[in-house]
């Protein structure tokens, strides 16, 4: 019993994936779901609470790999200016974008692309607000260790500057860019980017 009620639960999840993607989470509704997976209505709601639940349970892993890039590339407490000057930064950060768009991007999709009318909708400005705000307090640690860096940059060139990030992943999952393509440009933006926030640092 408790491995047919996991083969629904999986069924429920995977038939709801291709229904999001098709409609967008507002046009898609239960009953859409439920048809679609082979359940009564009413039993769908014994894996799941809501529509929106369903849509969590497949966009959290896209959620948790875009916090764990953040965290990672903008807490002030973990990044030294002598990380991003190292020979291996391009590398590394190009084979943490391309691991995360590579494991999630169904997902990602999902995430970036369909969420209109779930609690995800707010995820991008959300984030980027948050980028912005954790940026800034990476500007002042590091202006108190290095006080020949440049941190006059205006808090709305780093807004945009993390907006771009998702305008980016977006293009990347509209196009449906293969792995070579995709990794041929995270490696232009980030060589730009890396070059561009060099040259305005004076680092």
């Amino acid at each position: 019993m408790q491995t047919l009620k996991a083969d629904i639960r999986k069924r429920i999840l995977t038939q709801s994936r291709k229904l999001f993607l098709e409609k967008g989470f507002r046009e898609t509704t239960t009953r859409d779901i439920a048809e679609r997976s082979g359940v009564v209505l009413s039993s769908l709601y014994r894996y799941f609470s809501s529509k929106n639940d369903i849509f969590a349970c497949l966009v959290q892993p896209a959620a948790k790999s875009l916090e764990d890039l953040l965290e990672r590339h903008h807490n002030s407490d973990l990044n030294d200016i002598s990380i991003i000057q190292s020979d291996n930064y391009t590398e590394v950060t190009l084979n943490e974008y391309l691991d995360a768009i590579q494991r999630n991007r169904i997902s990602l999709k999902l995430l970036l692309l369909k969420a209109e009318g779930s609690s995800y909708a707010g995820f991008k400005e959300e984030y980027v607000n948050r980028a912005t705000r954790m940026v800034l307090a990476w500007f002042r640690s590091m202006k108190a260790k290095y006080p020949g860096m440049n941190t006059q940059v205006s808090d709305f060139f780093i807004h945009l500057n993390n907006v771009w990030m998702f305008t980016l992943l977006e293009e990347i999952l509209m196009h449906d860019l293969p792995e070579d393509e995709t990794r041929s440009v995270l490696l232009d933006y980030i060589q730009f980017e890396y070059t561009g926030w060099k040259k305005m640092m004076k680092v």
